[in-house]
């Protein structure tokens, strides 16, 4: 269930980046921090990156923000979002910028997005997911392992009283008045 809400609040939040569309702009308020930027659109995968260029700009003039290779691969498909992470950029100080994106295939239903990394919340989702799996799965055999050992110590005591003993005699007592 953990990993499920995980997954969610993680399309929420591929849902919160800020877009442009290719070809176009978007204004966006950004901190001073590392940002990652996604390239959208139908198909986009491993195999697949669409002819999208991008930059980011200050919106005060100050010129294209500089753009570093993403350096590893993530993709993402949620939310009816498909993604693939191309590049990082981070601003020196917050403040609006615009997000712009041309292509050389207009109206192919590309754009780009701009958003925090999703990869360490995937990580960490998959991870927690088995971790609780894992401490559910050696709680369960604790609990087997137990309850064998107490049912074998329950079968290794006394012997129950068999109904073939002899009656004692209180019971013949009962019984003498029954005679006659």
């Amino acid at each position: 269930m953990w990993g499920v809400l995980s997954f969610l609040s993680i399309g929420d939040r591929v849902d919160d980046f800020a877009r442009a569309p290719a070809p176009g702009s978007a204004r966006v308020s950004l901190e001073a921090r590392k940002y990652i930027v996604y390239v959208e659109g139908p198909g986009v995968g491993e195999d697949f990156s669409p002819p999208v260029q991008f930059q980011v700009v200050d919106a005060d003039g100050d010129g294209v923000l500089p753009m570093a290779d993403y350096g590893g691969s993530l993709t993402y498909s949620m939310s009816g979002h498909s993604g693939r992470a191309e590049g990082t950029v981070t601003p020196r100080r917050a403040g609006t910028y615009v997000l712009r994106s041309a292509t050389s295939e207009p109206g192919g239903g590309y754009g780009v997005a701009l958003g925090e990394s999703i990869g360490g919340r995937i990580v960490r989702t998959i991870l927690g997911a088995f971790g609780i799996g894992g401490l559910g799965m050696t709680a369960g055999i604790g609990l087997i392992v137990t309850t064998g050992l107490r049912r074998r110590r329950r079968g290794s005591g006394p012997p129950p009283s068999s109904p073939s003993s002899p009656p004692s005699a209180s019971s013949h007592a009962g019984l003498a008045g029954l005679d006659g």
